[in-house]
Protein backbone atom coordinates (compact mmCIF):
# COMPACT_ATOMS: atom_id res chain seq x y z
CA UNK A 1 0.00 0.00 0.00
CA UNK A 2 1.81 3.89 -1.04
CA UNK A 3 1.78 6.13 1.74
CA UNK A 4 0.63 10.03 1.61
CA UNK A 5 4.02 10.68 0.28
CA UNK A 6 4.59 8.48 -2.41
CA UNK A 7 1.16 9.05 -3.62
CA UNK A 8 1.79 13.10 -3.40
CA UNK A 9 4.98 12.52 -5.52
CA UNK A 10 3.42 10.12 -8.01
CA UNK A 11 1.29 12.76 -8.59
CA UNK A 12 3.76 16.03 -9.05
CA UNK A 13 5.49 13.22 -11.44
CA UNK A 14 2.21 13.30 -13.99
CA UNK A 15 0.59 16.08 -13.26
CA UNK A 16 2.97 17.73 -16.12
CA UNK A 17 1.62 14.96 -18.81
CA UNK A 18 -2.26 15.16 -17.15
CA UNK A 19 -2.02 18.97 -18.14
CA UNK A 20 -0.51 18.55 -21.49
CA UNK A 21 -3.20 15.85 -22.24
CA UNK A 22 -5.89 18.08 -21.14
CA UNK A 23 -4.18 21.01 -23.14
CA UNK A 24 -4.19 23.42 -20.33
CA UNK A 25 -0.84 24.76 -20.27
CA UNK A 26 -1.27 25.26 -24.42
CA UNK A 27 1.20 27.28 -25.64
CA UNK A 28 3.00 27.65 -22.74
CA UNK A 29 3.67 23.87 -22.66
CA UNK A 30 4.37 22.96 -26.59
CA UNK A 31 4.09 19.30 -27.48
CA UNK A 32 4.01 17.62 -29.69
CA UNK A 33 7.17 19.01 -31.37
CA UNK A 34 6.54 20.69 -35.08
CA UNK A 35 9.60 19.32 -36.48
CA UNK A 36 10.28 20.33 -40.58
CA UNK A 37 10.75 17.03 -42.86
CA UNK A 38 14.53 16.09 -43.44
CA UNK A 39 15.37 16.15 -47.16
CA UNK A 40 17.32 13.57 -49.18
CA UNK A 41 20.17 15.06 -51.91
CA UNK A 42 22.02 13.14 -54.20
CA UNK A 43 24.69 14.83 -56.17
CA UNK A 44 28.08 13.93 -58.60
CA UNK A 45 30.92 16.03 -58.58
CA UNK A 46 34.79 16.00 -59.65
CA UNK A 47 37.57 17.29 -56.75
CA UNK A 48 40.62 18.72 -58.60
CA UNK A 49 43.57 18.33 -56.32
CA UNK A 50 46.42 20.25 -58.00
CA UNK A 51 49.44 18.90 -55.26
CA UNK A 52 51.72 20.77 -53.65
CA UNK A 53 54.60 19.35 -56.05
CA UNK A 54 57.45 20.99 -57.58
CA UNK A 55 56.58 22.15 -61.54
CA UNK A 56 53.01 21.83 -60.45
CA UNK A 57 50.90 24.99 -62.28
CA UNK A 58 48.18 26.49 -60.74
CA UNK A 59 48.80 24.37 -57.20
CA UNK A 60 45.78 24.40 -54.64
CA UNK A 61 47.36 22.91 -51.43
CA UNK A 62 50.18 24.12 -49.32
CA UNK A 63 52.66 22.52 -47.05
CA UNK A 64 52.65 24.05 -43.58
CA UNK A 65 54.05 21.45 -41.24
CA UNK A 66 56.88 19.13 -42.80
CA UNK A 67 57.90 16.00 -41.08
CA UNK A 68 61.09 13.79 -40.93
CA UNK A 69 59.35 10.86 -39.90
CA UNK A 70 58.97 8.33 -42.02
CA UNK A 71 56.16 8.35 -44.16
CA UNK A 72 55.70 12.17 -43.46
CA UNK A 73 53.85 11.07 -40.15
CA UNK A 74 52.47 14.40 -38.98
CA UNK A 75 52.92 16.09 -42.47
CA UNK A 76 50.03 18.81 -42.79
CA UNK A 77 48.92 20.81 -45.85
CA UNK A 78 45.55 23.47 -46.34
CA UNK A 79 44.09 22.90 -49.79
CA UNK A 80 41.36 24.75 -51.25
CA UNK A 81 40.59 22.16 -53.96
CA UNK A 82 37.74 23.14 -56.85
CA UNK A 83 34.76 21.28 -57.08
CA UNK A 84 33.45 20.92 -60.69
CA UNK A 85 30.01 18.75 -62.59
CA UNK A 86 32.89 17.14 -64.82
CA UNK A 87 36.61 16.13 -65.03
CA UNK A 88 37.93 19.02 -66.84
CA UNK A 89 39.26 21.82 -63.95
CA UNK A 90 37.47 24.34 -66.16
CA UNK A 91 33.98 22.91 -66.42
CA UNK A 92 31.63 24.63 -64.39
CA UNK A 93 33.00 24.94 -61.23
CA UNK A 94 30.25 24.84 -58.53
CA UNK A 95 31.87 25.22 -55.40
CA UNK A 96 35.65 24.31 -53.69
CA UNK A 97 36.30 22.32 -50.64
CA UNK A 98 38.58 24.04 -48.01
CA UNK A 99 40.58 22.31 -45.05
CA UNK A 100 43.45 20.83 -44.50
CA UNK A 101 44.70 16.97 -44.44
CA UNK A 102 47.72 15.54 -41.89
CA UNK A 103 49.40 12.62 -42.60
CA UNK A 104 48.13 10.09 -39.65
CA UNK A 105 49.19 7.36 -40.25
CA UNK A 106 53.02 6.01 -38.45
CA UNK A 107 52.91 2.64 -40.63
CA UNK A 108 50.98 3.26 -43.78
CA UNK A 109 49.78 6.15 -45.95
CA UNK A 110 46.59 7.69 -44.24
CA UNK A 111 46.05 11.63 -44.23
CA UNK A 112 43.21 12.78 -41.91
CA UNK A 113 40.97 15.50 -43.69
CA UNK A 114 38.68 18.04 -42.85
CA UNK A 115 37.18 20.31 -44.99
CA UNK A 116 34.18 22.40 -45.59
CA UNK A 117 32.10 22.04 -49.27
CA UNK A 118 31.49 25.46 -50.00
CA UNK A 119 29.04 25.77 -52.82
CA UNK A 120 29.11 28.90 -55.48
CA UNK A 121 26.78 28.05 -57.64
CA UNK A 122 23.37 27.36 -58.62
CA UNK A 123 20.48 26.51 -56.24
CA UNK A 124 23.13 25.78 -53.31
CA UNK A 125 25.33 28.76 -53.80
CA UNK A 126 26.43 29.90 -50.28
CA UNK A 127 25.48 26.69 -48.62
CA UNK A 128 28.05 24.63 -47.00
CA UNK A 129 28.93 20.80 -46.03
CA UNK A 130 31.01 20.11 -43.42
CA UNK A 131 33.17 16.93 -44.37
CA UNK A 132 35.79 14.79 -42.55
CA UNK A 133 37.40 11.20 -42.81
CA UNK A 134 40.39 9.35 -43.98
CA UNK A 135 42.26 9.45 -47.40
CA UNK A 136 44.45 6.11 -47.95
CA UNK A 137 46.32 4.34 -50.63
CA UNK A 138 43.47 2.72 -51.61
CA UNK A 139 41.64 4.43 -54.52
CA UNK A 140 38.52 4.88 -53.31
CA UNK A 141 36.55 5.44 -49.61
CA UNK A 142 34.30 7.12 -47.94
CA UNK A 143 33.96 10.74 -45.78
CA UNK A 144 31.25 11.39 -42.69
CA UNK A 145 29.09 14.68 -43.76
CA UNK A 146 28.81 16.21 -40.07
CA UNK A 147 26.75 19.16 -40.64
CA UNK A 148 25.97 22.17 -43.24
CA UNK A 149 24.61 25.87 -43.28
CA UNK A 150 22.31 27.16 -45.87
CA UNK A 151 20.20 24.89 -47.47
CA UNK A 152 22.14 21.57 -45.92
CA UNK A 153 21.40 23.12 -42.34
CA UNK A 154 22.01 20.32 -40.31
CA UNK A 155 23.71 17.97 -42.67
CA UNK A 156 24.92 14.34 -42.10
CA UNK A 157 25.33 11.41 -44.84
CA UNK A 158 28.13 10.02 -46.45
CA UNK A 159 30.26 10.91 -49.99
CA UNK A 160 32.01 7.86 -51.49
CA UNK A 161 34.99 8.77 -53.81
CA UNK A 162 36.96 7.16 -56.17
CA UNK A 163 40.08 7.93 -58.29
CA UNK A 164 39.20 9.19 -61.72
CA UNK A 165 40.60 7.71 -64.58
CA UNK A 166 41.36 11.24 -66.13
CA UNK A 167 43.77 12.17 -63.26
CA UNK A 168 47.90 13.05 -64.22
CA UNK A 169 50.27 14.02 -62.43
CA UNK A 170 49.45 17.65 -61.72
CA UNK A 171 45.50 17.10 -61.38
CA UNK A 172 44.53 14.17 -59.22
CA UNK A 173 40.45 14.27 -59.84
CA UNK A 174 38.22 12.34 -57.49
CA UNK A 175 34.69 11.59 -58.21
CA UNK A 176 32.28 12.19 -55.61
CA UNK A 177 28.95 10.47 -54.92
CA UNK A 178 27.40 12.63 -52.13
CA UNK A 179 24.36 11.68 -50.32
CA UNK A 180 23.54 13.96 -48.13
CA UNK A 181 20.20 14.43 -45.78
CA UNK A 182 19.00 17.56 -44.13
CA UNK A 183 16.35 19.60 -42.65
CA UNK A 184 15.44 22.95 -43.84
CA UNK A 185 15.73 25.82 -40.78
CA UNK A 186 11.93 25.89 -39.83
CA UNK A 187 10.61 29.32 -39.92
CA UNK A 188 8.92 30.96 -36.96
Amino acid sequence: MATPSHSLIFLFLCLPAVLVKANILGDIYPCPCKCSQENETSLHMYLHQFPALPGVPNRNEYGVINSTEPIGFGQMYVHDWLLTTGTSANENVVGRLQGFHLQAGQTTTSWYMAHTMVFSDGSFAGSTIEVSGLLGVKPNGQWSITGGTGTFASAHGTIKFTNSQSSTATNDIRELDIHVFHTPEAVI
